[in-house]
């Protein structure tokens, strides 16, 4: 097992574990162990044999997952069972609205433990401090602050998922590879091609140790804080492919403000588009409400990479111009 431990100073201290097959030992300390429910995507109950249905709630994982009546029927079932310890075993989406109940009932003395089971959620981890709801039909509209106190991340989970998916996740690495390791940025677009013989355990470790890096110094995943404004909000859009849009934009203004050259731009481009299709009707309109409201993203540098604050009162222009970009692959 492979251990990293990650501290957010007074707040939190939190120990993140990568251990292949480790699904089985985590069950039995976990099924039936008082004051503790276990949520579990209902697409895994065959999967993960528990041993007994004691105190087990499964959800189904994906899109509605975080709709506000899940959260609301969650609240009654901790409530009414008086658990005060949290297990998640399910995907990005599962784990958000787990983390948004923890963390908006009282729970003074109790742990959440999260066990992420798709390689996006391994990848992208619920360490940022902020969890998700969907509401009004809009994706992550509520939002509140939090971390969980264990991770335990198992590629065994990986062998369960869609082929074309897992594919398009290596894109999340390929990103982390772009600012910390040419290296591991090829090897993400090679495994994205082909992932037989993947030692997929020390592609994790490596994919952790870099997310950690940009959230020990409070930096966001790159296009997450854009992905709001200019992609699909939908509570049905593809994560993946609206990350893939968003950051293919900070790509172009990396290029247009004079942070990697013109050459660089279009090889990471042609890049992109091989894990998604970049569709132009993504891009929503900017919304005039947050025009003038700043947010903090990374743009890429030649060599690493520079965080700044971009206001899309000023990137009107170069968004018209990347819309015509995509209109032209």
């Amino acid at each position: 097992m492979k251990s990293i431990s990650f501290s957010k100073g007074i707040e939190k201290d939190i120990n993140i574990n990568i251990s292949q097959g480790y699904y089985k030992e985590f069950s039995k300390r976990y099924a039936s162990k008082y004051g503790t429910l276990m949520i579990i995507d209902s697409n895994l109950k065959n999967h993960l044999n528990p041993g007994t249905d004691k105190n087990i709630f499964y959800v189904k994982g994906g899109n509605e997952t975080k709709y506000f009546d899940k959260y609301l029927e969650l609240c009654k079932v901790i409530v009414e069972g008086s658990y005060s310890n949290l297990v998640v075993i399910g995907g990005g989406s599962l784990i958000d609205m787990v983390g948004y109940v923890f963390h908006t009932l009282d729970f003074p003395t109790g742990t959440l433990t999260v066990m992420p089971t798709t390689l996006s959620s391994m990848i992208y981890l619920p360490v940022s401090g902020e969890f998700y709801l969907d509401m009004n039909y809009t994706r992550n509209f509520l939002k509140v602050r939090g971390y969980p106190d264990l991770v335990y991340i198992d590629p065994y989970f990986c062998k369960f998922l869609d082929k074309k998916d897992m594919k398009n996740h290596f894109f999340l690495g390929y990103i982390l590879g772009l600012l910390f390791d040419n290296n591991f940025a090829s090897l993400s677009l090679k495994y994205s091609k082909n992932f037989i013989r993947l030692d997929l355990e020390d592609y994790l470790y490596s994919a952790v140790k870099f997310v950690l890096s940009l959230y020990s110094n409070d930096l966001p995943f790159p296009g997450t804080k854009l992905m709001k404004y200019i992609a699909d909000t939908s509570v049905k859009s593809d994560f993946v492919q609206n990350e893939s849009l968003s950051f293919a934009f900070l790509v172009y203004l990396s290029f247009k403000f004079g942070y990697i050259r013109e050459e660089k731009f279009q090889e990471i481009f042609e890049k992109i588009r091989s894990f998604e299709d970049l569709k132009s009707s993504k891009i929503q309109n900017i919304k005039a409400k947050v025009n003038n409201v700043p947010i903090r993203e990374i743009l890429l540098k030649e060599d690493g990479f520079v965080d700044l604050l971009l206001n899309f009162g000023e990137l009107k222009d170069l968004l018209l111009e990347f819309k015509s970009l995509l209109r032209g692959v």
